[in-house]
C-alpha cells in the first residue's frame, strides 16, 4: 500500500510531489494526460508568468519543465504516471483503492491537485468555426506565427498577454474583445499600446470567412453602433475561457469547489485537495497560493503518518 497518491500533474501535483518526497513519503502521482503542467502546458505554454515570487518572467512550458525537473531530482521521489487518468477512488481497510485507466491501486492518503477538472476551450459558436486549421485555442511555439498577421479573440488575461507575446515577432496584432473594459491586468492592457496592437471593442466577431480549411478574414461587429469591420488574418487565435468538467470523487462540494477543512482535507477522512478544485472562505485562485497549501496538506498529511516524527519548518 502506498503512503501517498497525487492526482494531477499540474504545476501543484508536481510542487506537492516535491515535498513529498522531501518528507519521504513514498507514492505515485497520476497525471491523465500525455504532459505535465495542466492548463500551462497545453494552453498557455508560450505565456510569460510573471507573479512567482524570485521570478521577475518565466514561460510557462519553462517553469513546468522546471517544477518537473525538481521533483525528479530527488532520488527517492515519487513515481510519476502520464496517461494514466484516475476513474474511482473507493474506501477500504486502512486506505483507498484507487482506480485509474490502468489497474488499481492502494494507497493510505490521496492529494487532489486537479485543478478545473478536465477542461477543452470555449469556442467562438459559429457553424464553420471547426472547418479551418490555422483557428486555434492556444499557441505552442512562436516559429510559426513570424511576420503574421493574427487576431486574438478574448479580453482576459490570458488573450491578452498572447496578444503581448505575439506582437514581438508578429507583423499585425489586433484584439477583440465583446466588452468596452478589460479583464486582464492593468499593466498587461497599457502594454497592448506600447506594444502597436490593435483593439478592438466592444466588438463580437459575426463571421469566420476562408477557403477549403484556410481562414482568411475575419468579419466583426460593433455592439453600439451599425458597424462592421473586416479583419485579414493569417491566424485567429480563440482565447474565450474554457469548459470545465466537474469532479466524479464522491466529495461534499459546492458550485466553487470541494469544501475543505483548515488543513485542505477533504469530506473523505485522508483525502486532500489543494488549488483550484477547491474552495474556502478567502480562497483565490493564484499558483503561488495553491504552493501554500500543498505545504500544508502535505505535512499535515506527514503528521499523520508519523505522529511522533519531528517534522522541519524548513528543508
Amino acid at each position: 500500500m502506498e503512503e501517498i497518491i497525487i492526482i494531477g500533474g499540474g504545476p501543484l501535483g508536481l510542487y506537492a510531489s516535491t515535498l513529498a518526497s522531501l518528507h519521504n513519503l513514498k507514492g505515485i502521482l497520476f497525471e491523465g494526460s500525455q504532459s505535465f503542467g495542466g492548463q500551462l502546458d497545453s494552453l498557455y505554454p508560450e505565456k510569460d508568468i510573471i507573479d512567482l515570487p524570485g521570478i521577475g518572467r518565466i514561460r510557462a512550458k519553462d517553469y513546468v519543465r522546471d517544477l518537473v525537473n525538481q521533483t525528479m531530482s530527488n532520488p527517492n521521489h515519487l513515481d510519476l504516471h502520464l496517461s494514466e487518468e484516475v476513474k474511482e477512488i473507493n474506501p477500504i481497510e486502512g486506505g483507498y483503492k484507487v482506480t485509474t485507466s490502468k489497474g488499481d491501486y492502494e494507497t493510505k492518503f490521496i492529494l487532489i491537485t486537479t485543478g478545473m477538472g478536465k477542461f477543452s476551450p470555449r469556442k467562438i459558436n459559429l457553424p464553420n468555426e471547426d472547418q479551418f486549421s490555422n483557428l486555434l485555442y492556444s499557441v505552442n511555439g512562436l516559429e510559426k506565427f513570424h511576420s503574421k498577421r493574427v487576431c486574438v479573440l478574448g479580453g482576459g488575461d490570458s488573450a491578452v498577454d498572447i496578444a503581448n507575446m505575439l506582437s514581438h515577432v508578429c507583423s499585425e496584432v489586433n484584439i477583440v474583445h465583446r466588452r468596452n473594459d478589460f479583464r486582464a491586468q492593468q499593466n498587461s492592457v497599457d502594454e497592448l499600446k506600447n506594444n502597436r496592437v490593435r483593439v478592438f471593442k466592444p466588438y463580437l466577431i459575426k463571421s469566420l470567412n476562408g477557403e477549403g480549411d484556410t481562414l482568411k478574414s475575419i468579419t466583426i461587429s460593433h455592439l453600439e453602433v451599425e458597424r462592421d469591420e473586416t479583419l485579414n488574418v493569417d491566424y485567429v487565435i480563440v482565447q474565450y475561457g474554457n469548459i470545465t468538467s466537474p469532479s466524479a470523487f464522491p466529495l461534499k462540494s459546492n458550485k466553487q469547489g470541494i469544501e475543505v477543512s483548515t488543513t485542505f482535507e477533504t469530506s473523505l477522512p485522508n483525502v486532500y485537495a489543494i488549488g483550484n478544485c477547491v474552495y474556502y472562505d478567502g480562497k483565490v485562485k493564484n499558483l503561488t497560493c495553491g504552493f501554500g497549501e500543498a505545504v500544508i496538506a502535505i505535512t499535515k498529511i506527514d503528521q499523520k503518518l508519523n505522529p511522533t516524527k519531528n517534522i522541519p519548518i524548513h528543508f
